[in-house]
């Protein structure tokens, strides 16, 4: 930013007065006076001779506005300085070590010669060492010090160059090492312009974490009213900490946590520095989020999300109360549906025991048994082919879990069968779908394909067949 300065004489005292009653009023500025003491010039200050490597008299400090008015010595003439641009000390003397420890360094500046260059909180370049800072191509850092650090290797081969501790133009300061920077001397030529980077767009920071972000199928699931729990939840979504400078994204089949040093710009994308994380406003209900290796040119499906590969997706807002009352309108779904399957399987000759369990057996397909509660077990399916019955641990003992009534089925597979349930094994959990009929006396199943969320089941898993199961009676 261009500094503004204050005639030294002319409403000189004024400035005083007024920056004194600001105090007093309204805590704007955190001190008022001659001096309160004396700052080293990090970065030189465009259009002044405030170079760095020099000591000035430093008079107000902003808390608000996040500036110092310093000065020249001898000279009376202001100046509003970022904060970052000043190293506050209490005395001069203090200053001056500062300044004759940056020594030769004062006038010197480094550029990045590649894209993505990472400053560090430490001079390491392995894993351990957080990246704080990332620099475009073209981008200046100021050098503070020469530091020692570790080497840097590629391919075996170590790398000529030093760690320098740098100061970014946002403040943020860390270790880069030199081999991919090229040095710039102040003393010797003015400092080059800089590309500006595009202005954070502090609306669109904000949206991301004032609200919770939820899989855009959240909105397909509901305006179609096929929710699917499995894939929608309160615990899935993008959830965001300020405070701790971290966003969460649950998914059904991913969980990811990404830390970041601070918010860039670039386009209309944010970037979380110091992470993969990239996020796009899409006015003030969506958003894109991708997380690969470069964001895909088209967009994403509304389903994306749910496999474990997917890095690239739609999150859409949707108010917690929506979301509880639609799971508690499909759970009431499902038990209506599990009643149903009951009824019909009496309907068709099938006797419950005391217990209220149903039987259903085949010399193939071994016994299905199914509890009002929303259990079942399956024993002796041995001879039916893998992937037929859900995964286990335990091939050889009874399958037990929970059985869930409702699946949908699309028009073509609802004109074969009566209905469809999924399958939990209590020790794997992996739901398997079937689609079912109550016919001929007996139970008639077919494994079905996973469904994307939102979309009913349509595909069968033609290759394992169907079995039949024979009502058994009450015993």
């Amino acid at each position: 930013m261009d500094n503004k300065k204050y005639p030294a004489f002319k409403g000189l005292n004024k400035f005083f007065f007024v920056s004194c009653l600001l105090v007093f009023s309204v805590g704007l500025f955190s001190s008022c006076g001659s001096r309160i003491g004396w700052g080293l010039v990090l970065w030189s200050v465009k259009g002044s001779e405030l170079k760095s490597g020099l000591v000035v008299p430093v008079y107000l400090k902003s808390n608000i506005t996040k500036q110092y008015v310093v000065g020249l010595e001898d000279k009376n003439e202001r100046f509003e300085v970022p904060l970052w641009q000043i190293d506050y000390q209490k005395s001069k003397k203090a200053a001056r070590e500062k300044a004759k420890a940056m020594g030769e360094l004062a006038s010197i500046y480094f550029i990045a010669e590649r894209d993505g260059l990472p400053v560090r909180e430490s001079p390491s370049n392995n894993a351990n060492a957080r990246r704080v800072y990332r620099m475009r191509e073209g981008e200046m850092v100021k050098a503070l010090a020469r530091v020692e650090g570790e080497a840097v290797y590629t391919g075996g081969e170590k790398l000529p160059g030093d760690w320098y501790l740098v100061l970014a133009k946002d403040g943020t300061r860390g270790y880069v090492f030199s081999y991919a920077l090229s040095l710039f001397d102040e003393s010797q030529s003015q400092i080059p312009e800089q590309e500006e980077e595009p202005a954070l767009d502090a609306k669109s920071v904000n949206l991301v974490f004032a609200k919770t972000w939820r899989p855009a199928w959240y909105g397909s699931m509901l305006g179609n009213n096929e929710v699917d729990l499995d894939y929608f939840s309160l615990r899935f979504g993008l959830f965001g900490d300020a405070l701790n400078r971290q966003l969460r994204v649950e998914l059904p089949a991913s969980s990811n946590v990404f830390r970041y040093s601070a918010v860039e710009q670039k386009d209309d994308w944010l970037v979380f520095a110091g992470s993969r994380l990239r996020i796009k406003p899409e006015g003030t209900t969506s958003l894109l989020v991708s997380w690969g290796a470069s964001v895909p040119t088209e967009e994403p499906d509304d389903a994306a999300g749910w496999a474990g590969t997917d890095t690239y997706l739609r999150f859409t807002y949707v108010d917690s109360e929506t979301i509880r009352d639609a799971i508690r309108r499909e759970e009431a779904r499902r038990g209506t549906a599990l009643r149903e399957f009951f009824s019909a399987a009496e309907k068709a000759g099938a006797r419950p025991d005391a217990a209220g369990v149903l039987r259903f057996s085949s010399p193939f397909a071994g016994t299905m048994e199914f509890w009002p509660s929303g259990s079942y077990s399956w024993k002796d399916s041995l001879f039916l082919p893998a992937g037929f019955t859900p995964p286990s641990n335990d091939a050889e003992s009874p399958q037990k879990g929970s059985v869930v009534f409702g699946l949908r089925l699309s028009e073509n597979l609802a004109s074969q069968w009566q209905g469809g349930f999924s399958l939990y094994p209590d020790d794997t959990g992996r739901r398997t779908d079937y689609a079912y009929a109550l016919k001929g006396g007996g139970l008639q199943l077919v494994p079905l394909e996973l469904s994307r969320p939102g979309s009913p089941s349509d595909t069968t898993k033609a290759k394992l067949g169907t079995t039949s199961l024979a009502i058994r009676p009450a015993q």
